[in-house]
């Protein structure tokens, strides 16, 4: 239990008393989710996930394999022919970045668009106008660049062939089925409500900080957006790859990665490079089979006031871990949940070397 001891001392620390935030970890597979937050409330807080929506698409596009409704092979041009070499893209390049389909996360214009109109987004068509409608970044399959519009293509295929929301499907297809009940695609600054609070200075011309629920509208993620909470996050992690959602098959897809291109130098005290074995993409996940803990995957997620970061290691009994928060400056959720897998890993070697188990190829018995 020592490992769950130390959950609030570490979500304390990170946290340092300016805002909501939430751990919660899963210290081997199937085993039941433990959480802690922070202040002190009835009920854990919900937080926007952000990109971390972008592995319940990736589930949702394979469960639609399954049901042969669709083919990670499938051409993009069968949904959007006026797109630049769509019948040369398929879904699997959308989900592991390499289709070339440009991202808006640096066209000033998006920014200045939250900034002044932060309860009215851009429509699918401003999008396609500010990214793909102006040429691919490179040849589909010819590079790797993270692509926000190409999962809201994604999400846009998805509901085109099965005639549902996209809100819908991941309640349908995902939440339901593994028993979230506090999971949802929020689509109106109505539905944040159920949300923590918190302020952004991402919602103002001036930088003045805003309180996100009155007023960001969940529409200017263009490939929707999930809120939920720390331990809803890492029950769908450990559902997933547990095989309650997919099977084996499709989980092997979902975690056949390619290698992300990184700059060396570009490591920080929030980023440390130690930390990072080889950066890698699979369909809708993170990766890294080199990191210190071994195969790990999940997703990051980051926008206005709320961030959040989940993941799974397969080399640490299954365990799943997750953090959000909605502190705008000064909080990684992802340095919470590398913290916590330390602390997972470290206590692992303890009980190891108590029972006489090999560690890092020597025996502690003689």
């Amino acid at each position: 239990m020592t490992d769950l001891i130390q959950l609030p001392e570490v979500l304390t620390a990170a946290a340092r008393g300016r805002g909501v935030a939430s751990v919660a970890v899963i210290q081997r597979a199937g085993a039941a989710a433990h959480a802690s937050w922070v202040p002190e409330s009835e009920q854990e807080p919900a937080f926007l996930a952000y990109s971390i929506t972008k592995t319940f698409t990736a589930a949702l596009i394979l469960k639609l394999c399954e049901e042969g409704q669709l083919r990670l092979d499938d051409r993009l041009v069968r949904w959007f022919p006026r797109i630049a070499h769509a019948d040369r893209i398929s879904l699997r390049q959308l989900l592991n970045h390499t289709a070339g389909i440009p991202d808006y996360g640096g066209i000033r214009a998006y920014h200045e668009g939250v900034k002044s109109s932060p309860s009215t987004p851009w429509p699918f068509q401003r999008f396609a106008t500010e990214t793909f409608d102006k040429g691919l970044w490179f040849e589909p399959g010819q590079g790797w660049a993270y692509s926000n519009p190409g999962y809201m293509l994604l999400k846009r295929v998805a509901e085109e062939v099965t005639g549902a929301s996209y809100r819908a499907l991941i309640s349908e297809r995902i939440a339901r089925p593994l028993g979230l009940q506090r999971t949802f695609v929020a689509e109106s600054i109505d539905d944040l409500a159920a949300l923590a609070p918190g302020t952004s200075s991402a919602l103002s011309p001036d930088g003045a900080p805003r309180e996100v629920r009155a007023h960001y509208h969940p529409g200017w993620v263009s490939h929707g957006v999930v809120a939920s909470t720390a331990s809803e996050l890492v029950c769908f992690l450990d559902g997933l790859f547990r095989g309650e959602l997919l099977s084996r098959h499709s989980l092997a897809q979902m975690t056949d990665l390619v290698v992300v291109p990184t700059d060396p130098e570009a490591s920080s005290e929030h980023d440390p490079a130690s930390r990072r074995g080889k950066p890698s993409y699979g369909l809708g996940l993170m990766g890294d089979p080199e990191s210190p803990w071994g195969l790990v995957v999940g997703h990051n997620g980051g926008g206005p006031c709320y961030s959040a970061s989940v993941f799974h290691a397969f080399d640490l009994s299954g365990a799943s871990v997750c953090a959000m928060g909605a502190i705008e400056e000064g909080f990684s959720a992802e340095d919470v949940v590398f913290d916590v897998l330390d602390h997972l890993a470290a206590s692992g070697d303890a009980r190891a070397a108590q029972q006489g188990i090999a560690v890092d190829g020597a025996s502690s018995r003689s």
